[in-house]
């Protein structure tokens, strides 16, 4: 596995609304801000075929959002969030189990 494509994604955001696309295939993840579609498409690849050796989902589009990080004032003192960029990535093929929660 390429060195970059470990480091590309960060982490699977996990919401009301990632879950309700994950019904559609779509995930979404951040990725590092220097990232492009292409190494994202690929990344995401590399690690279904690391996870999931027996699938056959393939990546059909990218789409990237910066997120800006905005301040939030807390009485005299404030927090500026880093900025972060997130992926939505859409998976032809089999469904992946990123978003599984304990239900049963």
């Amino acid at each position: 596995m390429n060195i970059r494509h470990t480091q590309i994604i960060l982490r699977p955001i996990v919401t009301e609304k990632s879950a309700q696309m994950s019904m559609l295939n779509q995930y979404v993840f951040e990725v590092t801000k220097d990232a492009n579609k292409i190494e994202i498409a690929q990344a995401v690849e590399q690690l279904i075929k690391d996870i999931y050796p027996k699938s056959k989902s393939k990546v059909t589009a990218v789409n990237t959002s910066a997120i800006r990080g905005r301040f939030r004032s807390r009485k005299r003192h404030g927090a500026h969030p880093k900025d972060s960029k997130k992926a939505i990535v859409t998976i032809s093929g089999d469904p992946l189990d990123i978003y599984q929660t304990a239900e049963s």
